[in-house]
């Protein structure tokens, strides 16, 4: 890590009780939401926003939108949330050699390295996708590009996991 200390469960009661929250939910408390600081309504809203973005409601698979998470990623170079939505892009299937995950890729790579052509990322994806794929597929890659860079900034790895 690259010197700021991660909170942990003696920070403060309201993160001791998202943490435990966390523990319940996925076994452990993940770094990315140690990442987030020490304010528990931030870490709140994070999970909130996970959820809504990667649950059951979406217009898009699970599938595809661990591979976009993968791809945005990769994008940033952040190894934490590669390996993380990596392995759970497995568990869906993995990736496939179809026009419709290349675009997702393609998609998911421009808006996040150069995000001054959205309009025209957007544009791409729509000749396979449906408007309400598109929405997901944002969300996703912006959701991403937000744990990505509170990932980097805090050099968390996966033993950062408690």
């Amino acid at each position: 890590m690259a010197g700021l200390p991660l909170p942990d469960d003696a920070a403060n009661p309201a993160l001791a009780a998202q943490y435990a929250a966390a523990r319940a939910r996925e076994g452990k408390v993940m770094a990315i939401l140690r990442s987030l600081g020490p304010r528990a309504d931030l870490v709140e809203a994070f999970v909130s926003l996970v959820e809504a973005t990667f649950g059951a409601e979406g217009a898009l698979t699970v599938r595809e939108r661990e591979l976009l998470a993968v791809a945005a990623s990769e994008a940033n170079g952040a190894d934490y949330s590669t390996a993380v939505h990596s392995e759970l892009l497995a568990r869906e299937g993995g990736a496939r050699d179809t026009p419709r995950d290349a675009a997702m890729i393609a998609f998911a790579r421009r808006l996040t390295l150069i995000p001054r052509e959205g309009a025209e990322a957007t544009a791409a994806l729509r000749e396979l996708l449906s408007d309400d794929e598109v929405y997901d597929a944002i969300a996703v890659v912006g959701l991403l590009n937000l744990a990505n860079r509170a990932a980097l900034a805090t050099g968390i790895t996966v033993g950062d996991d408690l």
